[in-house]
């Protein structure tokens, strides 16, 4: 049995149907690829002030950081650069957002940087930082499975159609059903029009970023201090 690869998980969407597939794709990943993760959503609490040398400290430790990618995701943080309003989820945003930053500039390992999406999120909201590889899930599972894991030494097949896999299976057929029905509906939320583009454009993003990450951490003032969610699990 291969060790168990560390992996910090970034998602910071506010969509229902959404969170529930990266949780039931995580609860996959514990189950079935022999993983340690630490996760960081918007059921996280922590102080705001500690999030940029805690998440330095994390990506250091982990073996790779993946980076969940929505239409949630760039509406939030762009609701999040361009409003004086801190979002109900400032924690979650503002560490997608400061991964965004180090990872873009080189302050960690680009190496470790993987961009995940699943098949209803359009290929044009994944943020684009040049740097680290992105797939689609789950038609390159393979391929993320091997990054991850640094092997290819596993059935994915078999893999994917257990209890777990299949309970992913329907949660992202559930999720594609409603974003074919309601296209862009977390956009008329946040009053953003989406891309009309190939990719986000990330420039003013990362600029807003560079200026504004750990400089003003302490406008949004203390949160209840908690541990994040901490997961382990085996085989």
């Amino acid at each position: 049995m291969l060790d168990r690869q560390r992996i910090l998980i970034i998602c910071c969407s506010n969509n229902e149907l959404h969170t529930t597939v990266v949780k039931t794709f995580l609860k996959f990943l514990k189950a079935k690829c022999n993983v340690h993760v630490i996760c960081v959503d918007n059921s996280c609490v922590m102080h705001l002030e500690s999030a940029q040398d805690w998440l330095m400290q994390e990506i250091n430790l982990a073996k790779k950081v993946i980076l969940f990618h929505s239409e949630e995701s760039v509406a939030m943080a762009w609701h999040f650069t361009k409003s004086a309003i801190t979002p109900s989820h400032s924690v979650s945003v503002k560490i997608f957002m400061m991964a965004l930053e180090m990872f873009s500039q080189s302050k960690v390992d680009q190496f470790k940087l993987i961009n995940v999406y699943f098949s209803f999120t359009p290929s044009n909201y994944v943020v684009d930082i040049n740097c680290g590889q992105t797939y689609q899930l789950m038609s390159e599972f393979d391929k993320f499975l091997t990054n991850v894991r640094g092997s290819s030494d596993f059935d994915s097949s078999s893999l994917l159609i257990s209890d777990e896999g299949l309970e992913l299976h329907r949660a992202i057929i559930k999720a594609a059903d409603y974003a074919e029905v309601h296209p862009h509906d977390t956009f008329n939320v946040f009053n953003f029009l989406p891309p009309d583009t190939d990719s986000i454009d990330t420039e003013s993003l990362i600029s807003r970023m560079a200026a504004d990450v750990g400089s003003n951490i302490s406008d949004f003032g203390p949160m209840c201090s908690d541990t994040l969610l901490t997961s382990e699990a085996e085989v």
